[in-house]
């Protein structure tokens, strides 16, 4: 069916599909309502990197490559910027190093380390660089090494930090930089890439020699903070075109706090993200206002931390934590409260977990679920079917170990949750789970949990993976074609599940959905992956495993909820007299009436169980 738009230009047909058509639900009778699916596996082809943890990605341009089967006689990548499946011609997923099953090096050492390069422009399918060259020194790297192989010239490593910097402020980041990490003990030296495929050694940074530190892309600087030894100050690096260097840039380094200055205890295998906001939400339907000012924000996420013993500030002992800190300056931190009513964050304490800030393609400050309606040509028709929302912060994963009093766990106890929040206060579950640890019990709607041990299905909890923000591509008008043009739908409810039929507009482009990626990480009492999950539609429409509050279908791609009728609204479909975003703080407060009684009661149970199951 079809649905005509009257606007002062044109009058255009839209292709009309109900929501569900789109074969998104998920069929579990673990379920206590029925949901949307929320992650989906990659089916990876012949060629992929080995299983493996602590590793480190990122979001870079392709070599002038997508597939080394369409290489020159030089082995140059070639690019096929003809495909029109590509998400994104330009940029390809990026994955170095990290800690694998013992194998054998180059030199015929056994080692777990990696020093590998591979690159994938969709998550699924991967391509080892097997021309790596760079600077191969005697004493800084693998200098033994063969150049134009499939080593890279910085010595095997896992617990390291790779981002893209963007040298002039074009909007296209000019270089990968990777830092730190263990080799196998802990390390300061830096490497630059412009390809990925030739390394350039940049020296030894400043800062302390370390591992599983926090780092990120924060005003077009790359922040370093923390790590292990367990450190808590703070460095920024910044990219500078030097001609004197082969790649063309060097790394300036400058301290931001000393050890012990900041108000944050000591840490590693924390998360740090950015976030850019803007500063008056107010005026929400200007969605493409000119006149504003924006802040942008880096933030803390947990960690192993604590206070050497006889420092004034030692407390119990080191421990995964579950605070969360702020910045504007990088120099200024404030602790993030939770909500009135609430002693702590609703995530347990954990460490080694993924961290990302999703947002809009179009427009960094907003949440991405705005790129699904940002193309529409009427302006009220955006206002209509789109809210204003800072970008979402996701965690996912990660694991609880240390010491509380006399209380000490050793070994990593994992997580199978995924949680975001728009401020770092109010946190919102996207998964439900159930079950006990270890137990056959144990299940979580969370896709990216699911192997099989002994051709049995189970659930685990995942640490050491990473999780980014890039795109795949989906037929989403259902021609059998995926376009590279901007592709209009309306989208509707399903008239069997409603008295009448309710419908959202949409534009995509169909090769360039936005989409997140969880990266390998070891699953506990089980094996390392190389698994690659996608993020699927229930992670826009899902609170605790329920979709929409039960009140409503969630669409395709980014376009989220689709209410049931006009007695719903929000982004999950909650009466209007509820506050949209379920947390157990808004439980608290809301859940009697709210409509949504069923997730609010698994969230509190939920609660109940960590506080009083361990």
């Amino acid at each position: 069916s079809t649905d005509t738009i009257q606007s002062a230009s044109s009058t255009r047909i839209l292709p009309q599909h109900t929501a569900n058509s789109y074969n998104n639900q998920r069929n579990e009778p673990n379920l206590p309502s029925h949901g949307t699916k929320t992650w989906q596996l990659l089916q990876h082809g012949p060629e992929t990197f080995r299983p493996r943890h602590s590793h480190a990605t990122c979001v870079f341009k392709c070599p002038s490559a997508i597939n080394s089967d369409i290489s020159d006689s030089n082995n140059n990548y070639t690019n096929d910027k003809n495909n029109p499946s590509d998400p994104q011609p330009s940029k390809c997923l990026w994955l170095t190093g990290g800690y694998s099953e013992a194998h054998r090096t180059f030199d015929l050492q056994t080692e777990n380390e990696n020093s590998d390069v591979w690159f994938s422009h969709d998550g699924s399918d991967w391509t080892q660089v097997t021309n790596l060259n760079g600077d191969f020194l005697q004493g800084i790297g693998n200098w033994d090494a063969k150049v134009g192989g499939y080593v890279a010239p910085w010595y095997s490593r896992y617990g390291h930090s790779l981002n893209a910097l963007d040298a002039d402020g074009d909007g296209t980041e000019d270089v990968m930089v990777l830092t730190g990490g263990n080799s196998p003990i802990p390390s300061n030296d830096v490497w630059i890439t412009s390809d990925g495929i030739a390394w350039h050694f940049d020296g030894y940074a400043p800062w302390t020699k370390r591992a599983y530190h926090g780092a990120t892309v924060f005003k077009g600087k790359l922040w370093i903070m923390g790590g292990t030894p367990l450190s808590n100050d703070v460095w920024m690096g910044s990219l500078v075109e030097d001609p004197s260097r082969v790649v063309g840039y060097r790394m300036d380094w400058s301290v931001k706090m000393l050890q012990h200055q900041a108000p944050w205890a000591p840490r590693a295998g924390h998360c740090v993200v950015s976030q850019l906001r803007r500063n008056d939400t107010t005026n929400a339907s200007k969605l493409n206002a000119t006149e504003q000012s924006y802040t942008e924000y880096m933030y803390i996420l947990g960690g192993f931390a604590g206070f050497q013993k006889g420092h004034p500030r030692y407390s119990d002992g080191a421990r995964t934590r579950n605070d969360v800190w702020i910045t504007s300056n990088g120099i200024t931190w404030e602790r993030v409260l939770p909500p009135p009513g609430m002693r702590t964050m609703p995530w347990v304490g954990r460490a080694f977990h993924g961290c990302v800030t999703w947002h809009s393609s179009i427009d960094r400050s907003r949440w991405v679920s705005s790129d699904a309606i940002l193309h529409l040509e009427d302006d009220e028709d955006r206002r209509r079917n789109g809210n204003y929302t800072h970008p979402r912060i996701f965690i996912t994963g990660g694991g609880y170990m240390g010491r509380k009093g006399n209380n000490e766990v050793r070994s990593l106890e994992t997580y199978m949750d995924t949680w975001w929040s728009h401020d770092g206060s109010e946190w919102t579950r996207v998964n439900y789970e159930e079950g006990w640890r270890h137990k056959s019990n144990l299940y979580s709607t969370n896709e990216w949990t699911e192997t099989t041990i002994e051709e049995k299905k189970v659930y685990l909890g995942k640490w050491g993976h990473t999780i980014e923000s890039f795109y795949t591509a989906e037929d989403l008008d259902k021609n059998g074609k995926v376009s590279s043009e901007i592709t209009s739908l309306n989208i509707c409810t399903d008239s069997e599940a409603s008295t009448s039929q309710s419908c959202k507009k949409m534009t995509a482009l169909e090769n360039r959905v936005p989409a997140l990626f969880v990266i390998g990480g070891k699953l506990e009492n089980g094996p390392l992956s190389s698994d690659v999950f996608v993020s699927k539609p229930g992670v826009h429409c899902e609170i605790n495993g329920e979709t929409c509050g039960g009140n409503g279908d969630c669409g395709p791609a980014t376009l989220g909820c689709i209410c049931h009728s006009t007695n719903f609204s929000g982004n999950f479909c909650l009466k209007e007299s509820v506050i949209e975003e379920i947390s157990p703080a808004s439980c608290n407060r809301h859940w009697l009436g709210s409509g949504n009684a069923i997730a609010c009661i698994n969230i509190m149970l939920w609660v109940f169980r960590y506080m009083f199951g361990k």
